[in-house]
Order: structure tokens, then C-alpha cells, then sequence
């Protein structure tokens, strides 16, 4: 809407990583610079670490936008698997037709491939996004790809990338025995006021934009404020306050414009932060443990709030019933976290879905109804649940469904309403949305 308005040719703040909106400033342009030459030099581990929204995800197609000719890359964006599924995925990678089943096998396969391409000239670099969730299996794994190796040059470079809690996570753990290999310990930094100035006039005019500074210096202030220091926070709030002035009409967008956006009561800029994300993630590896310390027992839960009140519910019959939900209920529940994190994560920014209710964390059981109710709609594995924040407090953000354009989306939100009027659904884009979530993974 305010591209025509500003004279841009492209989303200057798009969450999706693009090379040509990628900023050299804030230690990005450095931090690119010195892994391409570790790996231009034949260094064998190299690690880079950054927090959730820092910007490591451009950083790694920019890497592999500038990797030289004789590069073959290896991207694995996510390593939450098991070490045989992770050694299938290398052997994916490199091509490689599989004739085996076991992990020693796969493993021989790989290493047959890698001093072939040695052999012919080729380098290949391993490029390793999320090390800190990969299981302690697939650090041996990692270990084992690391001693590959011809006149002491190794076959397989590794590029990993991590969240600033790594460092302390791999000291216990199997990746200590590599730690004495990584020949570069990078870390990207956050943006301070100055580099959100310089970055958000390097996105204008990476979209085309032309003319005087668009952001006056208290916005940019309030931006880097509420930001905390992170690229895609920073998109979020200016793609927002850009919209807000050309609403306005005016001619640039001032500190009122950034306030009326981190005042939105929908969003939670200024809860975001890493300590955040540390709850996130306490709170879905920890979640039987937080239910029981709010329902100690099945007597405790008050089901007329969450049912009509009938006779029938005082039954004996019907409270074993809501007794054997209870138990159920944290298993079923993070099981459907999981699988909506990886479904959120993989997801476009432009996709659309629809934000039906929040929901605190210790209402269980009127999250599973909530649920129940839209799969009849919706059908099963289509509704979506995420950890987010309700007034400051953690809850369950609930999503009927993705869409590919907003019109599908609010059809099905109009049938949700009128199966339901009491509920007050709102159609927004994943982009938006992702501002407010706790995922796992950025």
C-alpha cells in the first residue's frame, strides 16, 4: 500500500532473506568477510553466533551467494533430527545414490564423495543452521565429518551457526571435543542506534527509494529502543510505521507514527527480547511440568466454565472423562506445538492465516476445546498453536489454518464468525504474527 506512496519499487522491510537487502554495517559486512576468507584459507570449523532475529539466516544466503565457483555448499537449515536422518540429508546434499542402510555405511558413502570431489577440484562447506538444537547424537556425527581429511586438509568445511546460549550448552556436551578446532569464534552483533539509521536508509534505497531521510531521528530512536537490537524486529516496526504515515499522509514517518505501532495491543514489541525466547523455550521442554503446578488434580478444574452448564456434567462418568483429558491434555498439546513451530517457521511472511484467540498458558483445557471447535471447520492438523504473550503474561497464540492470499483467508474467518459470533477472529499476515512469536527457532 505505502510503496507507490514513498516511490519504492519493492517491500523494503520483507521478512524473507534476500541478498540485495543485505546491510554491511553493524559488524554484518566483517563478520561475511572473514568466514569467506577462513573458508577461501581451507579452515576446518568455523562458528557464528547470534541471537533469534539477528539476521543469520541473510547472513547465510549471502554466504551463499559469494561462495567461490569451486564451492560445493551443504545448507541444512534445521537439526533437530536424529544422526541417521542427518547423515541422510548430507548424502541428499552431495548426490549421493544411496546403497545403504546404516549410519557407518552412509558415513563410508559420504566420505568416498568427498575425496572424489577433493580429487577433482572441488571444496565443499558444510553450512549448519541451528547447532544449538541438534541432538548430542549428531555432535559425534559432526565430530567424525571433522577428521575427514587428505594431507591434514579437510574434505568437509563447517560453517556452524548458533544462538548465543551454544556457548554455554556445548561445554557438557559431545561438541567439546571439537572446540579446540573452530579456527573463528564470530559473533554478529546487535544494532546500536547509529547502525539502525544506516539501516534502514541502506533498505530504502535497496527498494528504490530516493529521496530525503524518511525516518526522522526520534523515530529511529523509539525504532531501536523497542527493537532491542534485531534486524527483523526492526522490519516489523518500520514496515508497520511506514503504513502509518502514508495513512497520514505524510511526508515522512515521525516519532507518533512508531508509537501508534508499539502501542498496537495486538503486538508485543516491547516485551520482545531474548529473555523471551529463553521463556519459550522453558516453557515448551518444561510443559507437563507447568501444567500439573496449575491443575495438581482433575478436582481442581472448573468445568462449567469451559462447558454449558448441565446435570449430566456432575455425572461420574462425564468427570472420568474430563479426568482423562486433563491427563492427556500436556501430552496432545506439545506434540501440536511442535508440529505448528515447524510449520510456522517453513512458512512465507506473505502467507496468511487467522488469529483466532490468545489463550493463558494455565487454561488447558479451554485451549484443547478452542482447538476441538475449529477442527471441525478446518479439519484435523490444520489448526495451528504457539507460545506467545498475553498482557505481558506467556499464552497460547491459536491460528485456524495458512492461506495464500488474504481473500481465501477472510472467507474462512467469515464462516468461523458465524459459526461462533461470540469470537472476533483477525486475518494478518505471518510476517506480522512472527513479531509475537516464541518459536524455537528463528
Amino acid at each position: 500500500m505505502y510503496q507507490t506512496y514513498f516511490g519504492l519499487h519493492s517491500p523494503p522491510f520483507r521478512l524473507t532473506s534476500h541478498p540485495d537487502f543485505f546491510f554491511l554495517g553493524a559488524g554484518r559486512g566483517d563478520v561475511l568477510n572473514t568466514v569467506l576468507s577462513a573458508i577461501e584459507a581451507g579452515e576446518g570449523l568455523i562458528q557464528v553466533i547470534a541471537e533469534i532475529g539477528a539476521g543469520k539466516t541473510l547472513l547465510c544466503r549471502m554466504l551463499l551467494a559469494r561462495l567461490s565457483s569451486r564451492v560445493d555448499a551443504i545448507f541444512l537449515s534445521h537439526q533437530a533430527a536424529l544422526e541417521h536422518e542427518f547423515l541422510i540429508t548430507i548424502a541428499a546434499q552431495l548426490q549421493i545414490h544411496r546403497n545403504a542402510s546404516s549410519c557407518d555405511q552412509v558415513m563410508d558413502q559420504i566420505e568416498t564423495e568427498l575425496i572424489r570431489r577433493h580429487a577433482a577440484g572441488r571444496r565443499v562447506v558444510l553450512l549448519l543452521d541451528a547447532a544449538h538444537a541438534m541432538p548430542l547424537e549428531s555432535f559425534e556425527l559432526l565430530r567424525l565429518l571433522s577428521d575427514l581429511a587428505v594431507r591434514s586438509r579437510p574434505l568437509l568445511q563447517m560453517v556452524l551457526f548458533a544462538r548465543p546460549e551454544f556457548e554455554q550448552q556445548s561445554v557438557n556436551t559431545a561438541f567439546s571435543s571439537l572446540r579446540q578446532r573452530v579456527s573463528h569464534n564470530l559473533v554478529l552483533p546487535l544494532f546500536t542506534t547509529e547502525d539502525v539509521t544506516e539501516y534502514l536508509a541502506c533498505r530504502l534505497s535497496a527498494a528504490g527509494y530516493q529521496g530525503e531521510t524518511l525516518f526522522s531521528a526520534a523515530a529511529v530512536q523509539l525504532i531501536a529502543k523497542a527493537a532491542h537490537g534485531l534486524s527483523r524486529q526492526i522490519n516489523l516496526i518500520a514496515d508497520q510505521a511506514l503504513l502509518a504515515a502514508c495513512t497520514d499522509h505524510a511526508v515522512r514517518v515521525e516519532a507518533k507514527h512508531v508509537q501508534s505501532v508499539l502501542q498496537d495491543p495486538s503486538a508485543s514489541w516491547t516485551c520482545f527480547s531474548p529473555i523471551w525466547r529463553w521463556l519459550a523455550i522453558l516453557l515448551i521442554g518444561a510443559l507437563s511440568l507447568l501444567f500439573w503446578h496449575f491443575y495438581p488434580n482433575a478436582s481442581q478444574i472448573n468445568a462449567p466454565l469451559l462447558w454449558p452448564t448441565s446435570a449430566k456434567l456432575a455425572s461420574l462418568s462425564e468427570n472420568a472423562e474430563i479426568k482423562a483429558r486433563v491427563a492427556t491434555a500436556p501430552v496432545l498439546l506439545n506434540e501440536r506445538v511442535m508440529r505448528s513451530n515447524k510449520k510456522l517457521i517453513a512458512a512465507d511472511a506473505s502467507s496468511v492465516t487467522i488469529l483466532v484467540s490468545k489463550v493463558p498458558q494455565n487454561q488447558l483445557l479451554r485451549l484443547e476445546q478452542l482447538v476441538s471447535d475449529l477442527e471441525v471447520h478446518l479439519g484435523a492438523n490444520r489448526v495451528l498453536v504457539y507460545p506467545t504473550l498475553l498482557n505481558g503474561s506467556l499464552a497460547w497464540g491459536v491460528l485456524a489454518g495458512l492461506y495464500p492470499d488474504i481473500n481465501k483467508a477472510q472467507a474462512m474467518a467469515q464462516r468461523l464468525e458465524h459459526a461462533h459470533p461470540q469470537r472476533k477472529s483477525k486475518v494478518q499476515t505471518i510476517g506480522v504474527l512472527r513479531g509475537e512469536m516464541l518459536l524455537l527457532r528463528d
